[in-house]
């Protein structure tokens, strides 16, 4: 698939998704119910206020009762909101699962299973140290990215991820993913390669460790540069298609209230 194309599907499934999870939230969850309850408790809260001020225990009494009254009923309608939310979620997880499915830029990287057996790159047997090499042969010039794993079994002791530059010196782009799990470290002995060049990838995971599985990005990855720069958190760039489809999602989210709230003043 092509990667702008991938991009819009990304961005389509996220316009989607935030219609079903208004459409959801607006069959499934009672409002007008909840805003009656509201109104009813502000009122409850105003009255007690002037019983306080005049000093009538006995009204104070009464409104504390009413309010007693009152904390089952919404308790129940705050509860019935956690049934589509138990929904949305779970769309949310398939959604971003089946778009991860096809993201192109994953289809050309490098994948290596690394063990700590003196083999191939690695110098030295168990001595804590897992290596890859990768030659330096194509145009993909730019950054690389090198994603490690940690494996005992089955099981994901810890991630982390790094970077290296391919026949270029630009600094602009330096994301990487966040380490994950038990302590590991990943890194390359340069931080810019030329083609004809052979990159070495050293892993140090934490004890236990049998195997590594790590991939290298061959020097294409997911990101998306906004037209602006969100304020606050300064970010104009957004990587990964799971960031790209929460914030598509949020936006849609956004407009489509301000739509439908719009709607409802006209009625």
């Amino acid at each position: 698939m092509d990667f702008s194309y991938y991009v819009i599907l990304v961005a389509v499934s996220a316009i989607i998704y935030a219609g079903i999870t208004r459409f959801l939230q607006n069959k499934l969850v009672d409002r007008s119910k909840m805003e009656d309850l509201q109104k009813e408790s502000k009122r409850l809260n105003e009255e007690y206020k002037k019983a306080s001020e005049s000093k009538n225990q006995a009204r104070m009494d009464a409104v504390m009762k009413e309010q007693m009254e009152l904390f089952p009923k919404m308790n129940k309608i705050m509860l019935s909101q956690f049934k589509p939310m138990i929904i949305i979620i779970c769309i949310f997880f398939a959604v971003t699962w089946a778009v991860n499915q096809v993201n192109p830029t994953v289809e050309d990287d490098l994948i290596f299973k690394l063990y700590d057996d003196g083999s191939g790159c690695d110098k030295l047997a168990e001595d804590g140290i897992f290596t890859a090499c990768v030659n330096m042969e194509n145009e993909n010039y730019g950054k690389w990215t090198a994603t490690a794993k940690a494996m005992e079994g089955d099981k994901e002791l810890g991630m982390n991820e790094t970077y290296f530059l391919y026949n270029t010196k630009s600094h602009q782009d330096i994301y990487t993913e966040a380490g994950t799990g038990t302590s590991l470290r990943i890194y390359t002995e340069m931080e810019t390669y030329y083609p004809g060049e052979t990159v070495e990838i050293f892993v140090i995971p934490p004890q236990g460790t049998h195997e590594v599985d790590l991939s290298v990005s061959n020097g294409t990855y997911f990101y998306v540069d906004l037209p602006f720069t969100i304020p606050i958190l300064d970010v104009q760039r957004i990587f990964q298609p799971h960031w790209w489809f929460i914030f598509v999602s949020l936006i849609s989210g956004i407009t489509i209230s301000f739509i439908l709230g719009k709607l409802r003043k006209k009625k």
